[in-house]
């Protein structure tokens, strides 16, 4: 809007009929603009979310896996060492 005011005006001598922005008529062009860019949304944002969500679901799950591995071998390490204990009895 401001390149409208400097620049066409200088070159349209005044003119404000063959202005489109700051046409006299068009006043509230600058709030509609700003109020349709506000409800735009970014698609890649939004997939990136949705992805990041995604592994760390995934992330969630194999870690869960991986520690319930570690409890098992603790677990049948300790029952082999009890075995071993009691069968040197």
């Amino acid at each position: 809007m401001k390149y409208e005011d400097v620049g066409i005006a200088y070159y349209s001598d005044q003119d404000y009929n063959k202005r489109s922005l700051t046409h006299p008529s068009a006043e509230d062009l600058k709030d509609r603009v700003d109020a349709s860019a506000k409800k735009w949304k970014n698609p890649y944002k939004e997939s990136y979310i949705w992805l990041k969500g995604e592994y760390l679901d995934v992330s969630g799950m194999y870690d869960g896996l991986q520690g319930r591995e570690s409890v098992m071998k603790m677990q049948i390490n300790a029952e082999t060492k009890k075995r071993s204990d009691t069968s040197e009895l």
